[in-house]
């Protein structure tokens, strides 16, 4: 006995199995529906004149209607002063969906179709008085709430899912994992194209329901339907003619609908809609419908086609609940990016939801920065947003390839946390850099003043002298905004507080150093003495010393990691070490200098005014700069050590 043999002793009736009678009775389905939607089109146009009138044209085409005259009657539809609606061709309608219920029922089992008519027995279809129908009889016509008691679009519906499962029952092949029956050789090579695109991805699914697929094919036109999920909007439907793919797709989501569409820009698709349907069926009350259609050049073309949609549709499972959770990650347009990128690579979303989803996202952050984000704090605040896209994918990718590979779930989530993990330390990090640049024109203004000195005794220093004061004046702003910078970012990631102290302090020198710069300037006027200027450089080289010293502490606190301390850390306490040193020789230098200035007549009243003055600032700087190291000391001891 052959399969369909075996179904059709099992159901106990042979004429009802005959395919092109489902087939006939999934387009008698499609076309009452049809009806329905002109007859809510043709009401709501007449009740809003001003309003843009709807075009039904490509549904109509859609399920197999050749009359012309059907695309007039939403825009000729008048509303009369009783109510009462003038539909051209109203009779006409009534009688079609009549004759459509009575097509689409005959397939169905004996049993089956007796209790259908019984219910549309009490169910009577409107009774057009003078052509004219109510606004009431459409909405008893057409209601969907079951609440509401028994509809014929309620019956419409309940036959449907009959025909459906009768369909799914007496599918009497299975090709490339789907139920079809009826087919041509054309239309076998093309479900199978299908099906390769649809096998390739469905694993992504993971054990999600959904994608189970059907195809028959009725006067040379194949139909290709695939059960996306469980939504009752959200349908895909393909129909295929000649080198022609039309595809219908519904949705109660805009933002996913516009999603899917974007996955098809390699093919020349023409998209028409969305357009928004009403539908008291659902609980939603509306859904979204739009089309495209795909003109190929060749077969080969058509099937590229058809193998690429089919490996699109795994990617709208789960899609708006993946998007929901990521915004608490990213922004609404970085998460649609992330879906799409995604998608575009093959690895989608489901993996992700299927280890925790936001959950997951959540444990990640908390083990990279110790604690758990803020109410209203999302990823992108602390790790830019770039960096956090560039997260997010990771772990769709690592949580797609994990569980395709059947690794642990839990090492999937440990390999997350490490990429995550890899960002914090980058930007932990990245506040070195900025101390690197700020400890570095301090560096510079201090070898500068130095040298300022050394042209004080000729000639020609005199210009270079003026010259650096202006200098110093631009490297102490550049050193100001990079202050501003640091404390932006440790407010961002709630560095401790000794780290600002750092940042301000190795400022404080900056500021000093500036200070000493004019200061030189106008020294120069005075005339200095060899004696002066001999002991003023002998300062200005602790000074020299003791900003190359912060500078090596930055580089070694930079390195210091939580896995490898010690090395780094010695580096860094002997610079320290030698800076603390090198500030109480500063100290001693500045009281020697104030002894001398009482001690030897100076020539030019001027010069212990302006001497004072400057020893003062540059010893500044290197006390600025050895309580900037002891702050970088507790930093590491808070942040690193402990």
């Amino acid at each position: 006995m052959t399969t369909k043999e075996a179904i059709i002793a099992e159901l106990g009736d042979q004429q009802i199995l005959a395919p092109d009678r489902i087939a006939r009775s999934l387009v008698a389905n499609d076309q009452i529906k049809y009806y329905f939607t002109l007859l809510q089109a043709a009401r709501a146009a007449s009740d809003h004149p001003q309003g843009a009138v709807v075009n039904l044209h490509v549904e109509r085409m859609a399920c197999r209607l050749s009359d012309d005259w059907l695309d007039d009657v939403v825009g000729g539809t008048t509303k009369g002063r009783s109510g009462t609606y003038r539909v051209p061709h109203a009779p006409d309608i009534i009688r079609r969906i009549q004759t459509a219920m009575d097509e689409m029922l005959e397939c169905l089992p004996a049993a089956d179709r007796v209790g259908f008519s019984v219910r549309l027995t009490k169910l009577a279809l409107p009774v057009l008085e003078h052509g004219a129908i109510s606004g009431e009889a459409i909405d008893t016509l057409t209601a969907g709430n079951r609440k509401a008691g028994d509809s014929v679009h309620l019956v419409v519906m309940d036959a449907h899912r009959a025909i459906n499962k009768l369909q799914a029952e007496t599918a009497v092949e299975i090709l490339a994992g789907a139920r079809v029956h009826g087919l041509s050789a054309d239309g076998r090579s093309r479900v199978e194209a299908f099906m390769s695109g649809l096998n390739r991805t469905a694993p992504l699914k993971f054990d999600h329901l959904g994608l189970g697929t059907t195809a028959t094919e009725l006067n040379e036109q194949l139909l290709i339907q695939n059960d996306i999920g469980t939504t009752d909007a959200h349908v895909l439907v393909v129909r295929a003619t000649g080198l022609s793919a039309t595809l219908t797709y519904t949705d109660i989501h805009r933002q996913r609908l516009k999603f899917f569409t974007s996955l098809f820009e390699a093919f020349d698709v023409t998209w028409e809609g969305p357009i928004e349907r009403k539908s008291e069926a659902l609980s939603e009350g509306h859904y979204l419908l739009t089309t495209g259609t795909f003109v190929a050049k060749t077969e080969a073309e058509l099937k590229a086609y058809l193998d690429h949609l089919g490996s699109r549709i795994v990617f709208l499972i789960d899609w708006n609940r993946m998007r929901k959770r990521l915004r608490g990650f990213v922004s609404k347009r970085r998460t649609i990016e992330v879906l799409t990128w995604a998608a575009n690579n093959d690895f989608g979303h489901r993996a992700l939801l299927e280890i925790g989803g936001e959950h997951a996202l959540a444990e990640a952050v908390e083990y990279a920065v110790g604690k758990q984000l803020r109410y209203g704090q999302r990823l992108d605040d602390l790790i830019g947003e770039g960096n956090a896209v560039e997260f997010l994918r990771a772990a769709m990718k690592l949580s797609s390839l994990g569980l395709q590979q059947r690794r642990s779930r839990r090492i999937v989530l440990d390999e997350i946390k490490a990429s995550l993990r890899r960002y914090f330390e980058n930007e932990r990090l990245g506040i070195f850099s900025t101390a690197a640049s700020h400890v570095a024109l301090g560096y510079d203004l201090a070898f500068s003043v130095r040298e300022a000195l050394e042209h004080l005794g000729s000639a020609k220093g005199r210009d270079w002298v003026g010259r650096l004061a202006a200098r110093a004046v631009n490297w102490e702003q550049k050193a100001d905004q990079l202050l501003n910078d640091a404390r932006e970012d440790i407010k961002r990631f709630e560095r401790p507080a000794s780290l600002l102290r750092f940042f301000e302090f190795a400022d404080d020198a900056v500021d000093e150093l500036e200070e000493a710069a004019a200061l030189v300037d106008l020294f120069a006027l005075a005339a200095p003495t060899a004696d002066a200027l001999q002991k003023l450089r002998a300062l200005a080289d602790l000074s020299l010393l003791s900003a190359q010293e912060v500078v090596k502490c930055v580089e070694c606190a930079a390195s210091v990691t939580r896995s490898d301390v010690r090395d780094d850390l010695d580096e860094f306490l002997a610079a320290l070490e030698k800076l603390i040193s090198i500030e109480h020789a500063a100290d001693d230098a500045l009281r020697k200098m104030r002894r001398w200035l009482i001690e030897v007549e100076q020539v030019d009243p001027r010069q212990p005014m302006l001497l004072r003055e400057l020893c003062q600032a540059i010893e500044s700087a290197t006390d600025a700069h050895a309580h900037a190291g002891q702050m970088l000391r507790t930093y590491l001891l808070e942040e690193i050590i402990a």
